[in-house]
C-alpha cells in the first residue's frame, strides 16, 4: 500500500485480549514507565509505554491480540485496502470517540484501523 502526503498510516499500539483485565493491569503496571491512561474496570485498560506506544488490555473473548493502526483519513484507507483485502466491515463511529474498521489477516489476527 502506498500513501500520499495527505494520508498517513502508523502503528499506534497493540491490544491484548485478556481473561482478567484487572489481573493483567496489575502485571503490566510494573513495567518501568508504564502510565495508566484509561480504565473501564473489568472491560478495558490503556497504558502508555514510552513516548508513543500504547498497550491495551481488553476483556473480550479468548486471550489473543490485535494490532492498532492509526490514520488521519480512515475512509480513504478503507477504500484503498478494499483493492486487495476484504475489510470485516465499513468504518464505524465507536462509543469511545474513534472511527474504526477491522481487517482479519490470513491467520485470523485482527488488525484495527482507527482515526479521522
Amino acid at each position: 500500500m502506498t500513501t500520499t502526503d495527505s494520508m498517513k498510516v502508523w502503528l499506534d499500539g497493540i491490544t491484548l485480549q485478556v481473561a482478567d483485565v484487572e489481573r493483567s493491569l496489575k502485571f503490566y503496571q510494573h513495567f518501568p514507565g508504564a502510565i495508566l491512561e484509561h480504565h473501564r474496570p473489568k472491560e478495558f485498560a490503556l497504558l502508555r509505554l514510552g513516548q508513543a506506544t500504547r498497550l491495551g488490555l481488553l476483556g473480550f473473548g479468548a486471550p489473543s491480540f490485535h494490532l492498532e493502526i492509526s490514520t488521519n483519513d480512515i475512509d480513504k484507507v478503507h477504500l484503498q485496502l478494499r483493492a486487495g483485502i476484504k475489510p470485516a466491515g465499513s468504518p464505524q463511529d465507536s462509543h469511545w470517540g474513534e472511527r474504526t474498521f477491522d481487517v482479519i489477516d490470513p491467520d485470523g489476527n485482527r488488525i484495527e484501523f482507527a482515526g479521522g
